[in-house]
C-alpha cells in the first residue's frame, strides 16, 4: 500500500532535533509540508532553513508544549499557514486546466 503525503501536513513536536527532527526528515521526505514545533527556537529554525534547502515545505515554529495558550495560538498560525498552502494547490491546479 502506497500512502502518499502531498498536499497533506504534519505537525511535529520536538522536531529541532532528535527523533522529533527525524519524523519531520521522514514525513518531508514523503512529500508533507512540515511545521517543525520546538521551544529551541534556534534549533527549530536551522532544521527547518535544512529542509527548505533540500526542497521541501517547512515552517518553524517556536512553542513550549506544556504551555497551552501558546499552544492555541501557534495552532492558529500552523492552520493559517496549512490554508494558505492548500489556495496556492488550488489555484495551481486551476491554471492547468
Amino acid at each position: 500500500m502506497n500512502l502518499s503525503l502531498e498536499n497533506k501536513v504534519a505537525l511535529v513536536t520536538g522536531a529541532g532535533s532528535g527523533m522529533g527532527l527525524a519524523a519531520a526528515q521522514a514525513f518531508a521526505a514523503e512529500g508533507a509540508a512540515v511545521a517543525l514545533v520546538d521551544i529551541n527556537e534556534s534549533a527549530v529554525r536551522i532544521a527547518t532553513e535544512r529542509l527548505v534547502a533540500a526542497g521541501h515545505k517547512a515552517i518553524a515554529i517556536r512553542c513550549d508544549v506544556t504551555d497551552e495558550a501558546q499552544v492555541k495560538a501557534r495552532a492558529d498560525s500552523i492552520g493559517i499557514w496549512a490554508a494558505g498552502r492548500r489556495v496556492q494547490q488550488r489555484r495551481c491546479a486551476e491554471s492547468r486546466r
